[in-house]
């Protein structure tokens, strides 16, 4: 598989967002809802992955608080590698990620991300299709906040 591609994606994409993770704060608008500040960086991202073999197959915006995880479903195809970025603006200080399985008798656990300045990341060699759930949980927030936006990158070899 090509894990080391999936591998140079995700240092290329914690480098980029982990510098723009914890800034943005002057792309808010006033009342704090603006989306800018967890997209500004994402165009050059997309463009350096798609120059790769890599493809990107799910991108998503939306608001995690502190206190309740966000959860994701989807499906994910035996025999591919898959890596999984997950970031917070700048109201997130540290973003944590789990992925789990689908079973018969509920969810079972697969594995959690590793953090590298407030990004972070997984990747996973499926080798059973089905469904699965992507948890994004705010593990630190900045003072004063207890919301922010975060974004999810989804792709495979």
């Amino acid at each position: 598989m090509k894990q080391r591609s999936l591998l140079l994606i995700s240092i290329l994409l914690i480098l980029s967002f982990s510098a723009f993770a914890q800034s943005g704060k002057e792309l808010d608008n006033e009342k704090g809802t603006s989306m800018k500040p967890v997209i500004n960086s994402l165009s050059d991202v997309v463009k350096a992955i798609e120059e790769s073999d890599v493809e990107i197959v799910h991108i998503e915006f939306d608001l995690v608080f502190q206190d309740s995880p966000k959860e994701i479903c989807r499906n994910l195809t035996k025999d591919y590698s898959y890596g999984f970025l997950a970031y917070g603006d700048y109201r997130i200080a540290k973003i944590g990620i789990e992925l789990y399985k689908e079973t018969d008798t509920g969810w079972d656990y697969i594995k959690t991300g590793e953090l590298s300045e407030g990004t972070m990341t997984i990747l996973y060699d499926v080798t059973e299709t089905g469904r699965y759930k992507i948890v994004l949980r705010a593990l630190q927030m900045n003072e004063g906040y207890n919301v922010g936006h975060y974004g999810l990158v989804v792709l495979h070899d």
